[in-house]
């Protein structure tokens, strides 16, 4: 079934998400950042004081005040990716492991048997979620639920989760978008035990560009990639391999005359 979308749709990947991915350091983490960098610098004047005045046992501290504000900074890092231009590929909409690939049936969006590809972010993973395929968002879905365990598949159903349903407007050519137009995909961002936002500023129309930022959730995470099965897409990870978003092929369409 073919899908209207808003009159509003644009024609390349949302400005202010082009600008947002030009910085090392996502603007969607700045107040939280800001609160860390202003008591780092409080506890360093506090050490720094109490190093001179008490004992220089309290010197100790700097070992464990400067890693974790350091940490904490370069959670919201966005390193910069090159995203392979190969025709008919899938790539991967987040970093980390891949925790599963199962075929389950998808009813939000697609409709159909899929192959489900779920990838667990840890919290010294890159937290940002990028585009697996260039395409149109076509749904959209928030649903609030609970914090458990990312690392098991039961979190796709229970824990807080937003759902972007995306239709691909590849072509096949060889110029790096490629891949069958009109396929409808999903891509889940789930909540875990940590994290307690899911951030993608997308509307339905908007059009992304393959492996551009669309988001990110904030600290330990999962986010799966539902690919149907009809399409004829072969999934090229299995479990436990590392993966990188907007770097690594997680999937592929045969193109014509290389089928077996």
């Amino acid at each position: 079934m073919s899908i209207d979308f808003p009159t509003r749709s644009l024609d390349v990947h949302p400005s202010a998400l082009q600008e947002i991915d030009r910085g090392y350091l996502v603007s969607w983490g700045r107040p939280q950042l800001l609160l860390v960098v202003v008591l780092t610098l409080v506890l360093v004047v506090a050490l720094v004081a109490l190093t001179n005045l008490v004992s220089p046992f309290f010197a100790l501290g700097f070992v464990v005040v400067l890693p974790f504000g350091a940490f904490f900074v370069l959670f919201f890092r966005n390193p910069t990716r090159r995203v392979p231009q190969d025709a008919g590929i899938v790539v991967s909409p987040a970093d980390g492991t891949v925790w599963d690939v199962e075929e389950v049936e998808e009813g939000q969006f697609v409709g159909a048997r899929c192959l489900r590809i779920g990838i667990f972010l840890s919290v010294f993973n890159v937290h940002v979620n990028r585009a697996p395929v260039r395409g149109r968002v076509g749904y959209l879905q928030h649903r609030d639920g609970s914090f458990r365990d990312a690392r098991s598949a039961a979190a796709s159903e229970i824990n807080e989760s937003n759902s972007i349903g995306i239709v691909t407007e590849g072509d096949g050519s060889p110029d790096g978008n490629g891949g069958p137009a009109g396929v409808k995909l999903l891509v889940k961002q789930i909540s875990g035990a940590i994290a307690r936002r899911i951030i993608c500023p997308a509307e339905e129309g908007d059009l992304w560009e393959r492996g551009g930022l669309i988001g990110m959730i904030k600290y330990g995470s999962r986010t799966e990639l539902y690919l149907p099965i009809a399409s004829g897409v072969e999934v090229t990870v299995q479990v436990g391999d590392k993966v990188c978003g907007g770097d690594t092929v997680v999937a592929r369409w045969p193109q014509k005359g290389t089928e077996t």
